[in-house]
């Protein structure tokens, strides 16, 4: 088995039994062909703990809201206002970081689903990935891959970007893992608990 070394606390305990879901809030593409299965080979990732630090820091916001929540509790829990999208879903970002959490409310006027909000070039995130990634890593990503195989072809874990309910109707739960680049730009690789399969992925071009 790998050693995932740096993945923030709610992500790593995710993944080993099998309790994260994607938000919903965004389109994922997926690859058509089976990418060349790679061996399995047991890897290592240390960070500078200075860089999770900050990076936890910057996810501040993210990482505090939890499934169920309901919106009076978030909105006293974050002290922030929030925006309203054209899609329904609200906006709520730290002030002091610039790095935010975007929500999807149920009809209980609970959350949903949450989706990380990036703040620009995202530095303290970039400085957890060990190499650069590229939209071609990120749709090498084939329905169905399991996440061993995702961090063969991404080079490290990744980070949790997006967490949410089963949709009406399912029981599979999908969570959005990210991976960010010094330029702002980022991949993001969803997968279903607790099964750990790739459902599609989707990368994202840094800010002009």
């Amino acid at each position: 088995m790998r050693s995932l070394k740096y993945k923030l606390a709610p992500l790593g305990a995710a993944l080993v039994l099998g309790g994260l879901l994607l938000s919903g809030c965004t389109t994922a593409s997926t690859a058509t062909n089976n990418p060349t299965k790679i061996p399995e080979t047991t890897v290592t990732t240390t960070v500078n703990p200075a860089n999770a630090a900050a990076a936890q820091a910057a996810m501040k916001f993210y990482l505090a809201v939890t499934l169920d929540q309901s919106r009076a509790q978030l909105e006293t829990m974050l002290g922030v206002p929030g925006e309203i999208q054209a899609d329904g879903q609200v906006a709520y970002r730290d002030p002091a970081s610039g790095y935010g959490v975007l929500i999807r409310f149920g009809e209980d006027d609970a959350v949903f689903a949450k989706r990380l909000l990036p703040s620009g070039r995202s530095p303290e995130l970039a400085a957890l990935n060990p190499f650069p990634v590229t939209d071609k890593q990120a749709y090498r990503m084939a329905v169905g891959m399991p996440y061993y195989e995702v961090q063969d072809v991404m080079g490290s874990d990744g980070i949790e970007v997006s967490l949410s309910k089963p949709e009406a109707g399912s029981s599979k739960q999908v969570t959005g893992l990210g991976w960010f680049n010094p330029d702002g730009s980022y991949a993001v690789v969803y997968l279903n608990l607790p099964q750990g399969l790739v459902v599609g992925s989707e990368f994202v071009a840094g800010p002009g």
